[in-house]
């Protein structure tokens, strides 16, 4: 018995199981399997929402994308999309996105985190205010997660502490 073929055979395998998905990717159009569970969940027609220009994310394991939903109040939504689930992190009334999203490497790790720039109404306040939606990269996953701290963090600008990203949320059953 040749130990040093199986020996090979094992760390290929070993690496190709934990390798670093490929990358992030931003583009115009959903898949059309993410469309079809979109007017499937929402019970309304493909011609109702729109996505914002360059406002859909891929990576290996998913996709997120910004959408608009036609209505005179200005809904915006967020939408994720993995392993044939889909899931709603974010959506607003009146809201708007303030361009499309931005992949930021400003944590140093391996995918960029995804933020979205959104004016939001918000009641106590009255009126509309920015707000962002930061999604961080789950590599145990495979899966783009929301953090509020991560946002909050974006959004303040303040890089000396760290983000706590425990209140992640990932699409409901991803592995």
């Amino acid at each position: 018995m040749k130990v040093v073929p199986l020996l090979f055979l094992a760390l290929t395998w070993a690496l190709s199981a934990s390798a670093a998905p490929a990358g992030v990717s931003t583009s115009h159009t959903m898949p059309t399997a993410m469309v079809a569970a979109l007017t499937k969940e929402n019970q309304m027609p493909a011609e109702s929402f729109r996505t914002i220009a360059d406002g859909v994310v891929s990576w290996s394991g998913g996709t997120m994308a910004a959408v608009v939903i036609e209505d005179p109040n200005g809904i915006c939504a967020i939408y994720r999309y993995q392993d044939g689930r889909l899931d709603l992190p974010f959506d607003g009334v009146p809201c708007r996105f303030l361009g499309p999203p931005m992949l930021m490497s400003d944590r140093k790790t391996a995918l960029p985190d995804v933020v979205f720039a959104v004016e939001l109404f918000v009641p106590n306040r009255g009126g509309m205010a920015k707000h962002k939606v930061a999604f961080y990269y789950d590599a145990e996953k495979n899966a783009y997660c929301e953090s509020q701290s991560l946002a909050s963090w974006y959004l303040s600008g303040n890089r000396a502490l760290a983000p706590d990203l425990q209140d992640g949320q990932c699409v409901a059953g991803s592995e």
